[in-house]
């Protein structure tokens, strides 16, 4: 026996393979760091989890999910519905962000070349 096989379910192995999967994903694509509670449920009923909401806020606040999960806000009226919230979800920093996104950089890039190669010309 693996000593991952004493301290976590497999079940929770899963959850957590779709938390780090769902928050890099979120990364590359630059996408909020969140999704649909139903959704996430959806897709780990797909991968043989059966959970609730309640279920699934309870285990995200015990490691190795609260790594990965900062909060699941649950839908009073429909316990099955709501939001979680991935590690940088709520930073203010990915709001309110100083640095360029590629396509402002490479805009920005493109304009510096357009004025550098127009004041070569006018110098010859």
């Amino acid at each position: 026996m693996r000593l991952f096989e004493f301290e976590t379910s497999l079940d929770t192995q899963k959850l957590v393979a779709l938390g780090e999967f769902l928050l890099s994903r979120s990364t590359d694509t630059g996408t909020n760091k969140t999704i649909d509670l139903a959704a996430f449920i959806n897709m780990a009923n797909d991968m043989g989890i059966s959970m609730t909401g309640k279920q699934l806020k309870d285990q995200s606040l015990l490691p190795p999910l609260s790594n990965l999960i900062t909060n699941i806000e649950i839908d009073p009226a429909d316990p099955e519905k709501g939001t979680v919230y991935f590690q940088g979800a709520d930073a203010p920093s990915d709001k309110n962000s100083d640095t360029m996104t590629v396509d402002q950089a490479r805009k920005t890039v493109d304009s510096m070349a357009k004025r550098a190669s127009a004041k070569a010309s006018k110098s010859l």
